[in-house]
């Protein structure tokens, strides 16, 4: 039972986690997640302020936890930035594939748009930390003068935007073709 321990914040966002990924966000209820947990909704409130604030909690715990995934994966492989680059691109699509509702939440509910409109977005939203490491030593390597910001936001919309289609059965994977892109995108051969 979640109120008798001290993980009470930890037991209501694994909870929601679990029921993002099984039906999506907009099937969330406050109620039937204390429920399930045997809370009232004072517990709640002493350490959520609203369900806005619990979706932003849980949205920095799951770009947490995929931002380290993906780094481990790919860091493992001691590949060129470029490269591990490709392979994060890999690594998100094949989380839009099996994780559709999770990660349809990380990128598209209020409390994610609003923590990459913030100053620590880096550190909130820790999967965004990672790419950019990769696209500053591209540019390093590459010695390219496009600014980082332009060269991320190129980068990470097509990766979001490849994901989506290949959720969507639109299109089936193709390695070869997200490395030309990224390859295009950044301006290099």
């Amino acid at each position: 039972m979640a109120g008798k321990t001290n993980n009470t914040k930890n037991d209501i966002i694994q909870l929601t986690i679990r029921k993002i990924s099984e039906n999506g966000s907009q099937q969330i209820s406050l109620r039937s997640l204390l429920g399930e947990l045997n809370l009232t909704t004072g517990s709640f409130y002493k350490h959520f302020q609203n369900k806005h604030d619990l979706f932003a909690s849980v949205t920095q715990v799951v770009s947490s936890r995929l931002g380290r995934q993906a780094k481990q994966t790919i860091e493992g492989q001691h590949l060129e930035p470029l490269d591990s680059l490709v392979a994060l691109g890999k690594f998100m699509v094949n989380q839009f594939d099996s994780q559709p509702y999770l990660m349809d939440f990380l990128f598209f509910n209020s409390s994610a748009i609003n923590i990459y409109h913030s100053a620590e977005s880096a550190t909130k939203f820790p999967l965004l930390a990672y790419p950019q490491e990769l696209i500053t030593q591209i540019m390093n390597q590459y010695q390219l003068s496009e600014s980082p910001e332009n060269l991320f936001i190129k980068i990470w919309a097509f990766i979001q935007g490849y994901g989506i289609l290949i959720r969507n059965h639109a299109i089936t994977f193709d390695e070869a073709l997200l490395k030309e892109s990224a390859k295009a995108l950044i301006g290099v051969n």
